[in-house]
């Protein structure tokens, strides 16, 4: 019995698929869909219907596997209108475009503004005590361990992580006082308070 089924989906999906496919196709589904929607259609057809369709003629199973790719491809449309896909696809390959064009053709203000960027951290670094500058150098630039710094400084481990501390605590500093201020603009000095 479950032969003669498979056999009976089997010559119903081969003398019907193509003629769903273009139907499907001149509803203007995604090529990406129609597959799901035609392999949907003949599924719900054998769900709703089992072993009745074999006493029908042709005309009559063609009939109701359209009804049912219809009804299908009015779904397919309406949930995309209630639940717009966003493919990651596009997100990535639109960022991509932007990285390569950014790489290309970069704006040269930007370029100078990073290049300015770089010298003022420079100074920054260079305006610190040895101490500070030697871990700074190894640890943020460099991109080294902890460990391996307190081998090469001949320090503790906590003694190097109090000059990393104390050296972002500078950069930090020197940033809010003057590398993110606009050119021409003067330090802002905090106002005395009055107190009665």
């Amino acid at each position: 019995m479950q032969q003669e089924q498979r056999e009976l989906l089997q010559a119903l999906y081969e003398s019907h698929e193509g003629v769903l496919r273009r139907v499907a196709q001149s509803k203007r589904l995604p090529l990406g869909e129609i597959d799901d929607v035609v392999q949907d259609t003949f599924c719900l057809f054998i769900e709703a219907y089992g072993e009745k369709f074999a006493l029908w003629n042709d005309r009559q199973i063609k009939a109701v596997l359209m009804k049912i790719l219809y009804n299908r491809c009015a779904d397919y449309y309406r949930e995309k209108i209630r639940h717009p896909d966003t493919s990651f696809d596009e997100y990535v390959r639109r960022d991509e475009y932007q990285i390569i064009t950014e790489l290309i053709t970069p704006d040269v203000g930007d370029h100078l503004m990073v290049k300015e960027d770089v010298r003022r951290i420079r100074e920054c670094i260079q305006a610190m005590t040895p101490a500070m500058k030697d871990v700074v150098m190894l640890c943020m630039v460099e991109g080294r361990p902890i460990g391996e710094v307190c081998q090469i400084l001949d320090i503790t481990e906590a003694a190097c992580r109090m000059r990393l501390l104390r050296a972002r605590r500078h950069l930090a500093r020197l940033a809010e006082e003057s590398f993110w201020k606009k050119p021409g603009e003067q330090n802002r000095q905090k106002k005395p308070r009055i107190s009665n």
